[in-house]
């Protein structure tokens, strides 16, 4: 059917989209803001026809993790007071933490290659979770249809 085609059609540009981003992309706190503005235009366009388009809602709040400051994304992952209300709860922990790893302040430079930023081991340390990114990363778990499987 017509429906069934324009909801396969916004799942496979938001993989396209998040693969890229996932792979290749470092994303600072204005480019946040330009991404989600971008993301916003695609969600639109999706929701024209079509069901099933929850994955754009949730890739709108990933991107929120771009725009946050690293003392705040704590309550952000696990909710105020750990009320499980947060991402980790909505889009899943390896998901939400892949996703912030792609911060441009993540990481950084050194003579001996790339570390980790303080805050970054620190809020792991808190969360007690480690790194997924320590890995190799299934890009293939962030599609749109199994995104909402993967908790």
């Amino acid at each position: 059917s017509l429906s069934a085609f324009w909801t396969a059609l916004s799942m496979r540009i938001y993989d396209i989209l998040v693969a890229r981003l996932l792979q290749n992309w470092q994303v600072s706190t204005v480019g946040a803001v330009i991404l989600a503005r971008d993301v916003e235009a695609l969600r639109s366009v999706s929701m024209l026809a079509g069901t099933q388009h929850d994955h754009w809602d949730l890739l709108r709040e990933l991107l929120t993790l771009y725009m946050t400051p690293p003392d705040a994304l704590k309550i952000m992952l696990v909710g105020s007071e750990g009320d499980g209300k947060g991402l980790f709860a909505r889009a899943g922990k390896d998901q939400s933490l892949v996703f912030m790893s792609r911060r441009v302040d993540y990481r950084y430079k050194t003579n001996q290659g790339q570390r980790k930023s303080g805050w970054v081991t620190q809020l792991l340390e808190d969360l007690k979770v480690r790194d997924p990114t320590d890995f190799q990363i299934n890009i293939g778990k962030f599609a749109a249809g199994r995104l909402f499987t993967n908790k």
